[in-house]
């Protein structure tokens, strides 16, 4: 009888140093999905080279929106063209299409509803903190059934228990370090672990 995998998500995916792969070098993968058909993340650590305001113009907005600075992140490798958004909101239904709950309070979503509402809110806000706390993304990360495992196997990702406060309240460029941190380590001495595991 074939035993029952244990899901990893909701998790980071911490990215080994090095990976290898230039997609995810350095790292922090939010793990949405993970199941025996396969896995979806994406990268919360690597902005985008272009605003929000170029990609809601390029969505079709308009408006004084086009001219927001804030910033984008690149989720992954996969239908890049295609927008998400990552927000701190329990009442928004899991069970609309478009909609994913990561856990108890975490959603992302593709809805243009939910872009319509970002833009709407952000105009209202004029600076002020976003409650939701939302991150736009480009693409997702996605993995095929049996292949985040044998990543993990290889040693290419630590998976790590999900963290709000290095999700939201860390700075993007320090989050690969901070989510090493939640297992007391450093990037450095996992280096030292594999290579010592190589000798």
């Amino acid at each position: 009888m074939k035993k029952a995998q244990r899901s990893l998500a909701p998790g980071f995916l911490i990215a080994s140093p090095p990976l290898g792969d230039p997609n995810f070098d350095r790292t922090v993968v939010l793990l949405a999905m993970h199941n025996e058909d396969g896995a979806l993340g994406f990268v919360v650590n690597r902005v985008a080279p272009m605003s929000l305001g170029e990609v809601l113009k390029l969505a079709g907005y308009k408006g004084p929106e086009s001219k927001d600075e804030g910033p984008v992140f690149l989720g992954g490798p996969v239908a890049p063209t295609m927008g998400w958004i990552l927000c701190v909101d329990p009442g928004l239904d899991a069970e609309q299409e478009g909609v994913l709950a990561v856990d108890a309070r975490i959603r992302i979503t593709s809805r243009r509803m939910a872009f319509d509402e970002l833009v709407q809110e952000r105009l209202s806000f004029a600076g002020a903190p976003d409650p939701k706390r939302r991150m736009v993304m480009l693409g997702y990360s996605g993995w095929g059934p049996g292949q985040l495992e044998r990543e993990i196997g290889t040693g290419a990702w630590l998976p790590t228990p999900l963290d709000e406060g290095v999700l939201f309240d860390v700075n993007v460029d320090e989050r690969w370090e901070r989510a090493y941190a939640l297992h007391g380590l450093t990037p450095a001495v996992m280096m030292s672990m594999r290579s010592v595991g190589e000798a």
